[in-house]
């Protein structure tokens, strides 16, 4: 009886404890899991990160760090996930990763080829310094938002975002890119959803989900703008869905040329 009731009361401590926490659609994660400073992808050696060069000396005319890669992606961390800097260098890309909280002004003082709203975590509702950026860099740089860099731009838009009344999990889910015709397999994670509804006419959903008809994509009718609900980096995961990454790579060469 003593070990029953020694159960019990680390169940009662747990339901306790649970009921205090915060809820899950009440809280900003995107604070606590966002980088603290920039860094850049150093994939020379394997994996690994190195201090990104501080902001203060690119806008003194500092040049940043050379190397022979061919295009400078930025990523803005709203809970980003190292297969993302991964599939980007492997293309040829230098990748900096920057807080969420960076500016506009921050961002394009480090001359990028293209910008990346990364996945994360939590309500796209508390979100709006990068709902705010995300607006600033249109027409500026090429832009791809992933799940919930895909909301954010949504937002940036006139969209507005729902919970979900059973979330999108797992590596088995059909959505339908309007453009091709062609239905491809998704791995998804995330509980809330844009409803278009409000979308500005600037821009269009691209891509739907066979099972319930929420917005999977979206891209902008004249820049180089486009998004992805589902995580096109998935490791492991279907892979017929990196040609996002092929896709923002074309939009920066027709941009810079």
């Amino acid at each position: 009886m003593t070990g029953s009731t020694d159960l019990g009361s680390a169940s009662d401590e747990a339901l306790v404890r649970l009921k205090a926490a915060p809820r899950y659609g009440q809280t900003d994660l995107v604070h606590d899991v966002s980088t603290r400073e920039p860094y850049e992808w150093d994939h020379g050696g394997g994996v690994g990160l190195k201090p990104a060069p501080q902001l203060k000396d690119v806008a003194k005319g500092v040049r940043l760090q050379p190397d022979q890669k061919q295009h400078h992606v930025i990523i803005v961390d709203v809970g980003v996930k190292y297969n993302i800097m991964r599939m980007l260098a492997s293309r040829g890309c230098r990748v900096t990763t920057l807080p969420s909280e960076s500016s506009a002004e921050e961002i394009m003082s480090r001359q990028p080829d293209g910008v990346l709203f990364s996945p994360g975590p939590g309500d796209p509702v508390f979100l709006d310094h990068q709902v705010d950026t995300l607006k600033s860099l249109i027409g500026k740089t090429p832009i791809l938002g992933i799940c919930l860099g895909h909301q954010v731009l949504g937002r940036a838009f006139g969209a507005s975002t729902f919970k979900l009344k059973f979330g999108h999990r797992g590596a088995n889910h059909p959505v339908k890119d309007h453009e091709t015709g062609r239905v491809h397999i998704t791995a998804q994670n995330h509980g809330y959803a844009l409803d278009p509804d409000g979308l500005s006419e600037e821009i269009e959903v691209w891509q739907t989900h066979l099972n319930d008809g929420t917005c999977e994509g979206l891209r902008h009718r004249r820049e180089p703008v486009i998004s992805i609900q589902y995580h096109s980096e998935a490791s492991p995961g279907p892979l017929d869905n990196v040609y996002v990454f092929d896709r923002f790579l074309d939009m920066i060469e027709d941009f810079k040329g």
